[in-house]
């Protein structure tokens, strides 16, 4: 149905999320995906055209575009193009990259306040008018390779989501028979529900409604 279909494309691959240890421990980075340096100069210019142009062709519902449509919108020649990525696989596979490397959630090892920090920054990103365009072409779209690559996209980023609950659980502030996975996709079906079906964004009491069922559900 439906509503199985977004649950797991909704929890993002390549997002950057920011682990902030309390002061005992160290800071680290958490990436969801595989690592790669962000290279400057012409070759990120390059890089931001075409995730650009290819965002904008998804937004519009052309999930099935070809090279010469990235180059014209982008103004990359499409040798360039091709030399970097071959297919549309993979055109989609860096433009998702680059636009869910905007979500940023610092997790400082209080589980409580980590959980509402994902949720809030979850509903922030997902009630984007570009996120809004993409998800609700996922959720109407028969088009089975977009969504095999929103879905694997957005499923390792489900484990950084769970990393706050799964750590509380490691120091027994959580009692280890609570499902991690179902915890965060009790969190996100409503703010897609709403944004989605509902066509309204959370507003922060419903938020903080949400992130109080969720802490109860895991004490």
């Amino acid at each position: 149905m439906m509503f199985d279909v977004l649950i797991g494309p909704y929890l993002p691959r390549a997002m950057m999320l920011r682990t902030k240890k309390r002061p005992s421990t160290s800071k680290m980075t958490v990436k969801a995906g595989p690592g790669r340096s962000r290279p400057g100069g012409r070759t990120e210019q390059v890089r931001n055209a075409v995730t650009a142009a290819v965002l904008q062709l998804i937004e519009a519902g052309q999930i099935d575009f070809e090279l010469q449509e990235v180059a014209r919108l982008s103004g990359v020649h499409r040798t360039t193009i091709h030399r970097r990525w071959p297919d549309r696989a993979s055109l989609i596979a860096e433009a998702l990259s680059e636009h869910t490397s905007h979500i940023d959630v610092q997790f400082t090892g209080d589980w409580r306040a980590d959980i509402r920090h994902v949720a809030f920054a979850l509903r922030d990103f997902l009630s984007n008018p570009a996120e809004v365009a993409m998800n609700t072409l996922l959720a109407s779209t028969d088009n089975a390779e977009f969504r095999e690559m929103m879905t694997g996209h957005w499923g390792t980023v489900m484990a950084v989501f769970q990393t706050p609950i799964l750590q509380a659980q490691a120091r027994g502030e959580i009692d280890a028979r609570h499902d991690a996975e179902m915890l965060v996709s009790m969190m996100i079906a409503p703010i897609v529900s709403n944004i989605i079906f509902i066509k309204q964004t959370p507003d922060d009491r419903f938020m903080e409604r949400l992130v109080a069922q969720l802490i109860n559900a895991c004490s």
